[in-house]
């Protein structure tokens, strides 16, 4: 059986949080979904990947894991007790609390996930920005209810980008780039150049660090994982997997 392996952003290596983007490695779940899925996947089998979320959060020494049901949306929930039943707590792409103990898990496959601290305020979230999202501005939601719950200052926060796909291997259509460019005036350092179909591989990752700066926090507190989840094979890809089973993996932060 293989260990668990996380990976973690230096900006958040501080005291009183714990986090990790997770891999796909130290789980149970077997074939596509091989083998730490973190997803409620219909193809997975449940006793599987309730054992891995269970494994997760006994690594990290917490009290339990806080899921969502992503939408590529951009609603944020506030989370202030362990959900009554099950993992989520609704519908939703934003997760924030101020609770020690709780485990905030953005799932992904190739979209970005997005972990923040306020260290001042004692407070956390976590996100899921796929191209959609970006587009709705998810990272700026979630940094708007963090000033708006628990007092933050935008400039006090530290955010780590975890691994996602890069622009290599996610072309797009112009009906997507056409939107980025909409919202941010130009695709310079966002898109490659248009292919002869108008489209391009879009680097979202990029455009959602934009967006957490324009939302306040200083550059310096931005740490971006060099990791592509298409092209590393440690992590599920949607790309990669071209329409057979794949897990995912987690963006998790908590308070300690």
């Amino acid at each position: 059986m293989s260990e668990l392996e996380f990976l973690r952003a230096e900006t958040l290596n501080r005291p009183g949080i714990v986090h990790a983007f997770t891999t796909r490695h130290g789980g149970v779940s077997k074939g596509g979904y091989s083998s730490l899925n973190l997803s409620w996947k219909d193809g997975d089998d449940k006793d599987d990947i309730t054992e891995n979320r269970r494994r997760v959060t006994e690594a990290l020494g917490l009290d339990r894991l806080i899921f969502l049901n992503q939408v590529h949306g951009n609603t944020v929930h506030r989370v202030e007790a362990i959900p009554e039943t099950g993992w989520s707590v609704g519908q939703g792409d934003g997760l924030i609390t101020n609770i020690p103990g709780l485990g905030l898990v953005t799932q992904t496959a190739d979209c970005t996930p997005v972990l923040l601290f306020d260290p001042v305020n004692r407070a956390v979230g976590a996100v899921h920005s796929g191209w959609r999202g970006t587009v709705q501005d998810v990272v700026g939601e979630t940094v708007e209810a963090m000033v708006r719950e628990y007092g933050t200052d935008p400039a006090d926060l530290l955010a780590a980008i975890g691994p996602a796909i890069t622009p290599a291997n996610y072309r797009v259509g112009p009906e997507v780039l056409d939107q980025f460019e909409d919202l941010f005036g130009s695709l310079k350092g966002l898109a490659l150049e248009r292919d002869d179909e108008g489209g391009a591989g879009i680097d979202v990752s990029q455009a959602v660090r934009r967006q957490l700066a324009a939302a306040g926090i200083p550059e310096t507190q931005i740490e971006r994982l060099p990791v592509c989840t298409y092209g590393d094979e440690r992590f599920f890809s949607c790309r990669r997997a071209k329409g057979t089973p794949f897990g995912g993996q987690a963006g998790i932060i908590a308070l300690v």
